[in-house]
């Protein structure tokens, strides 16, 4: 039987939100995210609903520390999600998570280092990569955005560097329908983030971004 999920308030949710609504050095916004992100169970994070600025929130602040910006902040609008400042440069970017389909992790358990996770099951999670990335990328494309948006997609599918060579030129492909549609299309995968279009045109550029509590 599964435990029941301990609630956040509508009133903190409402707080973290604004606090991260607010311009913040890159380095601090990471770290009050992952201090935000740490403090709350793993059934709660991903079963209560209203989080979700919460995931955005952590992909602005490895974003921004990955492309060294200045200051970052969630944007307190429905869309995009997050900006980042360089050089007196504003720049929006839209976030999203490519996943397993149908994929409950607030059913597993709190610390998955206890898990087993035998070489077939990478093989499994990096062959669900190209649907995955259609999926989100679908839905990003049935929305109204800013030609000056970027769009950075997570791709939470892990296989411990198994598969680089394989998994790069899919990151280009299946990314290629938002190209027109963004800015800049960024992947972030196995602790790297990938800028692969910029102006609808491929382009190879990448960025460590992990930390050790990223995986």
């Amino acid at each position: 039987m599964t435990a029941i999920a301990a609630r956040i308030s509508n009133h903190q949710l409402n707080v973290w939100r604004a606090e991260l609504s607010n311009w913040k050095d890159a380095s601090e916004f990471r770290s009050r995210v992952d201090n935000i992100v740490h403090s709350i169970p793993r059934r709660t994070f991903f079963q209560q609903a209203g989080l979700t600025f919460l995931r955005d929130a952590w992909i602005a602040g490895r974003v921004a520390t990955a492309l060294s910006t200045e200051r970052v902040r969630l944007i307190p609008q429905e869309r995009p999600d997050f900006e980042t400042v360089r050089a007196g440069k504003v720049k929006q970017f839209e976030a999203t998570e490519a996943d397993i389909n149908g994929r409950r992790r607030g059913d597993e358990p709190d610390d998955l280092s206890l898990v087993q996770d035998p070489v077939e099951k990478w093989r499994k999670r990096f062959e669900a990569i190209p649907a995955a990335l259609e999926r989100v990328i679908a839905k990003k494309l049935k929305k109204h955005y800013s030609a000056d948006v970027g769009l950075v997609i997570y791709v939470n599918l892990g296989c411990y560097g198994a598969y680089l060579d394989e998994g790069l030129p899919i990151l280009r492909d299946r990314t290629a329908p938002a190209k027109d549609k963004f800015r800049d299309v960024f992947a972030m995968w196995e602790g790297t983030l990938y800028k692969l279009w910029e102006n609808g045109k491929f382009v190879t550029e990448q960025w460590h971004y992990a930390e050790l509590d990223d995986f």
